[in-house]
């Protein structure tokens, strides 16, 4: 099935970010009202209200320091709406991308005409049990292991390893991401970046440093998707999906592979261009999932913008938003923060912006097609979880 311009986003809405609640005494809020502030953004940007989505979609996403079994059912009990159809994302930073598609192919089907899909968290602020899985506690800790920093690094050194990258590569990724900062009032880090400044920040999980990795915050996220017939009558020009690839467990099966330094976004971001027909050449900005610098190259490299280890292309490659390939142009997770899983949708809005002309001082100049990248429960090397590319465009 096909999902090629038969849905749009219509409405966004985000909180300004924080870490309120790391010190004692802090004025703080709660994921509750991170959520609530997000959706009522979001049907305020589409010239919607809270009862326009009754009997409609509901797609929530799943924090993952909350352990609520019904979380969908629970938020639209917070939110005040009774939704027609539910969706529960839980494929972690993934979920955002994963549930675009899903929610495309239910309103294709002419289930619903209108999904609100919405996440929030508060991990500054409110403090929930974290359990580790069996893999972790017994494969990962015994042996020194410590969470995903460790795990992305021993990634990046094979990386450096097989093909020769620098600090320089990443570098240029990093410092071109904290431009576009610089120039988004929503980010948190605005303070510009240089690479010298990138390659002396403190080393956390050698080779990754503190300006590698993403940076955990407090807030919420929302976005709305219509039908075309129903995005044609409301108060913002749509963001149409195009096209949409998913990819789980690439390890098995007929797509097998051992190589560590290949991710399900290939094939994900194969399905997602030719349903969407098109190539390389028709895509006017990338927003990809970025927990880490090294992870933003090495999806640039999957999407078949250039071979892989074509270290050339990293230094010839102007990424701005007036360059030949811009990315991260509302500088990404790594400096707009990161709440929990809601993470993967800072991406879809960023694209949304660009696509309305909305991008102020960083607006890439006739942004007509975009791509959305996620990456969710991925234990890099295996791709356990889920890899999802979606493909937006100005007109369907």
């Amino acid at each position: 099935m096909s999902i090629r311009g038969k849905a749009a986003i219509v409405g966004i809405g985000e909180t300004p970010v924080d870490r309120l609640g790391s010190k004692p005494g802090e004025p703080r809020r709660s994921m509750v009202e991170y959520l609530a502030a997000a959706m009522r953004l979001a049907l305020e940007d589409a010239g919607l209200t809270k009862k326009d989505l009754d009997g409609q979609g509901l797609a929530a996403i799943m924090t993952t320091n909350y352990s609520q079994p019904f979380w969908p059912e629970e938020a639209a009990e917070i939110l005040g709406i009774s939704p027609g159809l539910l969706l529960s994302g839980g494929q972690g930073g993934a979920s955002a991308v994963s549930l675009l598609g899903q929610m495309s192919a239910a309103i294709a089907s002419g289930l619903v005409d209108l999904f609100l899909c919405i996440a929030a968290a508060a991990p500054f602020a409110e403090s929930h049990p974290t359990f580790h899985n069996m893999e972790t506690r017994d494969f990962e800790l015994p042996f020194g292991v410590m969470g995903p920093n460790s795990r992305i690094a021993l990634v990046m050194r094979r990386h450096m390893h097989e093909y020769g990258t620098t600090l320089d590569h990443l570098g240029k990724i990093a410092v071109t991401a904290r431009y576009h900062a610089t120039l988004n009032p929503s980010a948190y880090l605005r303070k510009p970046l240089t690479i010298e400044e990138y390659k002396s920040s403190r080393p956390v999980a050698d080779p990754i440093r503190l300006l590698d990795c993403v940076m955990p915050a407090n807030g919420g996220k929302a976005f709305l998707v219509a039908s075309p017939e129903r995005a044609r009558r409301l108060a913002k020009p749509p963001a149409y999906i195009l096209g949409f690839g998913e990819s789980d467990n690439p390890h098995f099966g007929s797509r097998s592979r051992s190589d560590a330094l290949m991710m399900g976004i290939r094939d994900a971001g194969r399905t997602a261009m030719e349903m969407a027909g098109v190539r390389q050449s028709d895509i006017n900005f990338l927003q990809l999932y970025d927990d880490y610098v090294i992870i933003v190259l090495m999806q640039i490299e999957e999407l078949g913008f250039c071979e892989k280890g074509d270290l050339k292309f990293f230094e010839q490659t102007d990424f701005t938003f007036r360059g030949k390939l811009p990315i991260q142009t509302g500088g990404g997770m790594i400096n707009c923060g990161q709440p929990s899983t809601t993470g993967g949708m800072l991406h879809v809005t960023e694209a949304v912006r660009q696509l309305r002309g909305e991008g102020g001082q960083r607006q890439v100049p006739n942004a007509r097609a975009g791509i959305v990248t996620g990456l969710g429960a991925v234990p890099y090397g295996k791709n356990l979880g889920c890899t999802a590319v979606a493909v937006l465009g100005k007109e369907a």
